[in-house]
This record gives C-alpha cells, structure tokens and sequence, in this order.
C-alpha cells in the first residue's frame, strides 16, 4: 500500500480514486451502450498507508464523467466531449448509459475519470466501440443461422420462426432455436413429468439464462406458448417462460404421439436434427407422455419420436423469443444492447 504523502505542516495532498472499472462499451445502429464500476473511497490509517480501507478518509468519490472522442483517446477529462456526469455512484455498472446520435462505421474512443470531492480526478479508464447499422430480425427468412453470445462466445441459432405464437405473444416475436444442444441432462430427477416444475425447465431459466448478456436477458422478456401440464393432467394450457423446450408438434409430429402444443414450425425438419460437440443427438422436447406420468417424448439423432422416463438423459435445447426490430450486424451477429 502506498505511503499518503504530506504537505509541510502536517496536512495531506489531494489524493485521487483509483480509475473505474469493468469498462466495457457495446456498438449498436448509430449508439454505444457503455458500462463500468466506479472506484471505491480511500482511507489513511495512522502509519499513513492509504488504501480503501483505514480509519481517516482522504478521498471520497463525488461524480464520474465520460467522455468521447474520435480519432484518438481521450488524453484526459478535459480532452473531448463530455457525454454524461454521474453523480450517483455505480449508476451504470449494471444498466449502462446510451451514447446515440453516432455515425455508423465510425471509432469512437471513450474514456471515465472518478473525481473526488477535492476535485482531483482519476487516472482514465478507456475503451473504443464503432457503430454498424442493423438488420431487424424481422427481415430475415426462417432458418437463417444468427450468433448469440453464451459467457461471451458466439453461439450459433435459428430464426426458427416469425411472429410466435401471435394470439398469445401479439405478432412481433421471433422464436431462435440454439442450433447445437447446450448438453445431455435429464427432465426431472424426481421422476414427474410435469414441465413446469421441471428440473430442465429451472435449469434453462436459472444456470442457462445467466450465460446471455444483461441485454439478450432484457430482449427476451417472457413468452407464452401452449403446453401440456402432464404429471396426470392432459389438458393444453398456456405457460409463461423466459427459455424453454420446443414441443413434440412444433418439430413435426402429429397429434397422434403428444398433444397439440402449438403448430408445426416452417423448419421443423430441420429443427428435428440437433447436435452436440458436432455429433447428431438426442433431445428432450417439453411434451410429456400423457399416458405415463414419469414419461416424456423425445426426438432421437435421426429425427426419430419415442418417450422415455424422465430421469433419461436427453440433449438440453434452450428456446426462447426476440422482438422483430432487435438488429444483426452484417456478420449476422445480435446486436447486444438495452
């Protein structure tokens, strides 16, 4: 920990924050969404050690400013445009700010200083986004393979269909399908067949959910689909999920081997075959057998029907919709922003 220096007499020199941050920016059509951490106070100890913890403070945060520039960074707080000043701390570490207005194909450089309640500034933090225009999800045909970042890596997905269940979802949701299963797991280990209570069920919406971006998270919302409660009852309702299993109708197969659960897809052949670690496989579909209450259908790696007990182990296969105007940029990747 460095020594607080001191000034003759006793008194301490202004002592600036640590730089944010955890800066991050994401390019969208014409905007930057950026986020960060603001810095922590500083404290002295007697010995004259300062650090974020000790018994005297010498440097408490006041506001944080970013700022922008073209051509190259910013050299400091003053050098640029000063795009917003927030004066409530960690404002935008989860929720980033929205710099819009920006001309796509064009480097912008970013950069945010702390300052104290001295008015001392900190060291910057930097980073640079260039804006592309988007194209809507909504002019893409069915079946066009789009990436979606998991954990930060781009991960491959169908526009398996527009305009989603449209008497429950209204007519702007676009259902996308991971292409490859996530990985093989079983329905339910306490061998019910009820979807909604399911192991995969929370699995997909709890442990999944959290490798996509605060973003994809915020585009997704909920979807309402048709299902078939299982567990006893054979009914077709309606449930709400953010991630889900496709049904057994909607990859194809007719009525005869689960209950209708919603229409066939316009890929449904094609959404038959899944993949894990580029092998064809098995996967779990979210219609339970309805004659046996511990059963559930599942399509094998040839497109083939069957069910089994739902402690199998089948390929997970997340779902879920975007709203028609979220944008892919020309490499047909989602582009993640609020």
């Amino acid at each position: 920990m460095p020594a607080m220096n001191m000034m003759p007499g006793g008194s301490t020199l202004q002592i600036p924050l640590d730089a944010p941050t955890s800066f991050s920016a994401t390019a969208g059509n014409a905007q930057v969404e950026l986020t960060w951490t603001d810095p922590l106070d500083k404290y002295a100890t007697p010995e004259g050690e300062v650090s974020e913890t000790g018994d005297q403070l010498v440097s408490e945060w006041d506001h944080t400013v970013l700022v922008r520039k073209t051509g190259s960074q910013p050299a400091g707080p003053n050098d640029g445009t000063v795009v917003t000043s927030s004066s409530v701390r960690n404002q935008y570490q989860t929720n980033g700010y929205t710099d819009t207005g920006l001309i796509n194909d064009t480097v912008y450089y970013y950069a945010v200083f702390a300052y104290n309640k001295d008015g001392v500034a900190s060291e910057g933090a930097f980073v640079s986004a260039t804006p592309v225009a988007g194209t809507p999800l909504g002019d893409l045909t069915e079946g066009t393979l789009i990436t979606i970042n998991e954990n930060g890596s781009p991960v491959e997905f169908y526009v398996a269909k527009q305009g989603y269940e449209p008497t429950l979802n209204g007519p702007d949701r676009v259902l996308m399908v991971r292409k490859d299963c996530y990985d093989n797991r079983n329905w339910e280990a306490t061998i019910a067949n009820a979807y909604a209570t399911s192991d995969i069920d929370r699995w997909f919406n709890g442990t999944y959910k959290i490798t996509l971006s605060n973003a994809v998270q915020n585009m997704i919302a909920k979807t309402k689909f048709r299902y078939t409660p299982g567990n006893g009852n054979n009914t077709v309702g309606t449930l709400e999920r953010s991630i889900f299993a496709l049904s057994a109708t909607e990859l194809g197969e007719s009525a005869t081997y689960a209950n209708v659960e919603g229409s066939a897809l316009p890929i449904a052949s094609t959404l038959q075959i899944a993949y894990l670690n580029g092998i064809t496989n098995a996967q779990w579909t979210r219609s339970p057998y309805t004659y046996i209450a511990n059963s559930a259908w599942w399509i094998s790696d040839t497109g083939y029907i069957d069910h089994s007990g739902v402690s199998s182990i089948r390929g997970s296969r997340p779902c879920f919709t975007l709203p028609s105007t979220a944008d892919v940029d020309s490499n047909l990747a989602l582009i993640e922003i609020a």
